[in-house]
């Protein structure tokens, strides 16, 4: 949802530089607020779930050393840096609707502008598969005393 957010922001950002038209930036940065209100909640929950599968992961397979175990530790640790690489996003996010005037007024702006829509994606992306990974690894490693089964 931040991501669909920032992007419709960064859109109405472009077609006020183009038009000039104030209520376009005013749109853009209730959105660009909105997106960083959502990001933060991400953040909250994404680092709540590396830390909860960390603490899984230490209490439930203490000294295993199966291949599926090894993998999802694996994966936790690959984990921890989005989670914590999610905090200074969210500080650049919430200062976005302040600063998004700035690509008219300096020479130059669109470029770093541009630059920061292409960062904001990639980490997005990247935060994406790191805790789509975690969450399978963590489903593979659940065996039949953790699992309930049901028949209908």
């Amino acid at each position: 949802m931040a991501f669909c957010a920032m992007m419709s922001a960064f859109v109405l950002a472009v077609y006020w530089m183009k038009t000039g038209i104030g209520s376009l930036l005013m749109l853009a940065q209730a959105a660009a607020a909105m997106a960083a209100l959502l990001r933060l909640r991400e953040a909250v929950l994404e680092a709540g779930l590396v830390f909860k599968a960390w603490r899984y992961v230490k209490d439930s397979w203490r000294g295993v050393r199966r291949e599926d175990i090894r993998q999802l530790r694996s994966y936790v640790l690959r984990s921890i840096v989005p989670a914590l690489g999610a905090w200074p996003v969210v500080a650049g996010m919430a200062c976005l609707p302040f600063l998004m005037h700035l690509p008219v007024v300096v020479p130059g702006g669109e470029e770093v502008f541009a630059m920061a829509t292409l960062l904001f994606v990639m980490h997005f992306a990247a935060a994406e598969v790191s805790y789509r990974r975690l969450a399978g690894a963590v489903v593979d490693s659940l065996d039949s005393r953790h699992v309930c089964a049901v028949r209908v």
